[in-house]
């Protein structure tokens, strides 16, 4: 009977593990769409909410041996959330100043906080929701040897990127997030704490929907997409559409724009001798204005490559033009970049039309979803779309003069001449500028002197030139100090916790930017959508749960052979840029030689994380630890700003060549022979909690395992 009653307490304490790995990632990308969508600057700072989350889980499973239940608290903390993210705003001339980046408008909304007191109150209520979720999941893992419990752990996270992926698929808003995620929260919770978890949650819900606007909104799976009748004063007639509540596109009948929209087809057209266009590829065709154009120029056939769903449909309903109800127009949801590597038809006219966002397309890295269409590398591709005659034109509000010198030297770069450039002002009188280039088309000016260009391993378009703003330098200094202040908090920040478990940290810190370019480079290769985001999360995931049951099979007495597949495979990676897969036409053959060579580095790694954690007497310190040291990745994540992302490989080999040196001694050391103390300890000392240590250390021996990607 008593083997019976065990077995039932573990498969509960499974189920409830599953279902709180669940929750935390499904949360966990809830509150990183909701966030983006409502403070502007978490745009700019993309890792930003995914290093608080991980902050929480550190000290939620540093915490387990405390008596007190943080998971009672979450209702109320998530309430208090999403209420200052609905009132928040930050200065964004402020952040224009210290970040270095061109900032593309601005949102307004109900409350002015200090920069500093915004990211102290986000972090910090974020890092405490999921510490609260954390800390019960850590208390669930020692009904189960740690290889099984952390493999519970991967599949319910791999379950809740599943969900919340059905959840963008579906077009679902977030009172439907908050209130699915809230509801498993509260069944997870006491039974007595049911009654006020559940008017809490209800208040969250409430709280969204009374903040949400009356007019036209949808939820695409990259962001918030909003559109406005335009009233008087304007006299001119259409819709204005918003994105993460920042004004982006409008729709209005051709002659009413900017008359940078006809360029393309009067000055460039004469300079091209006044043929007309036949075929012309639009990337970034949003709601539909500048396919409006080139059908009312006459174009005969137009594909417009649009990456957001949402948008498309808003043109599709509300441009007064009709533009996708045209015959002529095929439409192509999907990444501009994407779309040019694979097609094969040649074009008179390739226009990239106004393709910026504001919106990240990944929680882990500063990239976004533009970043690659302002490449040398995808000008290049543009040019091979072209036709002999062809013309390749770039219009947008460029802002600032360096901006547009930049975007022309590397079409020189390209060409092998300077493009013609034209200015405009709008009537709020800022700068527009269109850039137009090809074969046969060229400016008589060359070009001097222009900022480094854009490349596929520094996407940077919006910076000048490679550097580290002050801005960057300071939120790394707070992810660090926020580390450091877990550890304090948690009572790790001695000697001793930092001899045992200062090699879990540096994994963690090693994983995250491993997971970070692996992310980012999949992204180039398949295209920067948002379910190429979430499948490469998924098997970055699947590779973490192989290598987890592999390692419980192994009978490896030492690491060094796994150090040195993981060390190998990082130095290849290093040696073979994964750029170049992208002549690799197949995308199945693509798939499978970017995966041997972004994924076996984390296959490997996880593998020698699985076989130093089997050693460790305090399992749950240390997978503590090691989620706290993913606060140093996310801080030299940043770094790629001023160095790109093929040298990020240099630095996760430091870190791992950093973690053997310190495994190798702190294993050596358990090895060394015990020599008799001259006198007691203080913890070996009756009367001074030398039991509740002992204890605790058992219980930890019991306890969690894994890494969390």
């Amino acid at each position: 009977m008593p083997t019976l009653i065990s077995r039932l307490r573990a498969q509960q304490a499974g189920v409830r593990l599953f279902g709180l790995s669940f929750a935390m990632l499904y949360l966990e990308l809830a509150l990183i769409r909701f966030t983006s969508a409502q403070v502007l600057y978490l745009g700019y700072f993309s890792n930003f909410v995914l290093i608080s989350v991980f902050l929480g889980i550190g000290l939620g499973f540093l915490l387990v041996q405390k008596a007190t239940r943080l998971l009672d608290l979450t209702p109320q903390v998530l309430l208090l959330l999403i209420a200052y993210v609905l009132v928040s705003q930050v200065d964004v001339s402020y952040l224009r100043e210290h970040l270095g980046q061109l900032f593309f408008g601005i949102n307004s909304t109900l409350l002015r906080i200090p920069l500093w007191l915004s990211l102290a109150l986000l972090f910090g209520l974020t890092a405490l929701i999921f510490a609260s979720l954390a800390q019960e999941a850590g208390r669930c893992f020692s009904a189960y040897r740690p290889i099984v419990a952390y493999s519970i752990d991967i599949a319910g996270s791999l379950s809740g990127i599943v969900a919340f992926t059905l959840c963008a698929y579906l077009g679902l808003a977030p009172p439907f997030w908050f209130a699915s995620a809230g509801l498993l929260i509260v069944l997870l919770s006491r039974r007595e704490a049911w009654p006020n978890a559940l008017v809490l949650l209800a208040g969250v819900v409430l709280l969204i929907i009374a903040a949400a606007p009356t007019h036209y909104v949808k939820w695409s799976p990259y962001q918030r997409i909003d559109v406005w009748p335009l009233e008087p004063p304007n006299e001119k007639l259409g819709f204005a559409l918003t994105a993460n509540g920042v004004g982006h596109q409008s729709m209005q009948p051709v002659g009413t724009k900017e008359p940078i929209y006809d360029y393309p087809y009067t000055e460039v057209l004469r300079r091209r001798g006044n043929k007309p266009y036949a075929d012309v590829l639009i990337i970034g065709a949003g709601s539909g204005s500048d396919v409006s154009y080139a059908l009312h120029y006459g174009a005969q056939r137009i594909d417009a490559v649009e990456i957001d769903r949402e948008i498309q449909a808003a043109g599709r309903q509300f441009h007064p033009a009709k533009p996708y109800s045209d015959p002529r127009v095929n439409v192509h949801i999907t990444d501009g970049r994407a779309f040019m590597q694979r097609a094969t038809r040649r074009y008179d006219l390739v226009i990239f039309a106004l393709p910026d966002s504001l919106a990240a397309l990944s929680g882990f890295a500063n990239i976004r979803l533009e970043s690659f269409l302002f490449t040398q590398q995808s000008f290049e591709q543009a040019r091979r779309l072209l036709k002999d005659d062809g013309v390749l034109v770039l219009y947008n509000y460029y802002r600032k003069a360096w901006l547009a010198d930049k975007l022309a030297g590397m079409l020189q770069g390209v060409f092998g001449h300077a493009p013609l450039v034209q200015a405009y002002t709008d009537e709020r009188g800022g700068m527009l500028a269109a850039l137009a280039i090809g074969p046969k088309l060229r400016d008589s000016v060359e070009l001097q002197n222009s900022p480094p260009p854009a490349t596929d391993d520094w996407p940077f378009l919006y910076m000048e030139r490679p550097t580290l703003p002050s801005m960057y330098v300071w939120i790394m200094l707070l992810f660090v100090g926020c580390g450091v202040g877990g550890l304090v908090l948690a009572g790790q920040a001695r000697l001793r916790s930092l001899q045992a478990h200062g090699a879990f940290a540096l994994m963690g810190a090693a994983f995250l930017l491993l997971e970070t370019k692996s992310v980012i480079q999949f992204l180039l290769l398949f295209g920067a959508t948002w379910l190429v985001n979430a499948l490469v999360f998924a098997a970055i995931l699947i590779s973490v749960l192989l290598a987890n049951l592999l390692v419980d099979r192994l009978r490896l007495k030492r690491p060094e052979p796994l150090f040195a597949l993981l060390l190998g495979s990082l130095i290849v990676q290093y040696l073979v840029p994964p750029d170049r897969l992208l002549g690799v036409e197949s995308l199945a053959l693509r798939y499978l030689l970017a995966s041997a060579l972004l994924l076996s580095p984390i296959f490997f790694a996880n593998l020698v994380f699985g076989f130093l954690f089997a050693g460790t007497p305090m399992a749950a310190t240390a997978f503590g630890w090691n989620i706290v040291g993913t606060m140093l990745g996310g801080a030299l994540e940043y770094t790629s700003i001023a160095i790109g992302y093929r040298t990020l490989t240099l630095l996760v080999i430091a870190l791992y060549t950093g973690c053997f040196v310190w495994s190798y001694w702190t294993l050596r050391g358990r090895a060394a022979p015990a020599t008799p103390s001259p006198s007691p300890s203080p913890e070996s000392v009756p009367g001074r909690r030398s039991k509740r240590r002992e204890a605790a250390a058992r219980r930890e021996a019991q306890g969690a395992s894994g890494q969390r990607g």
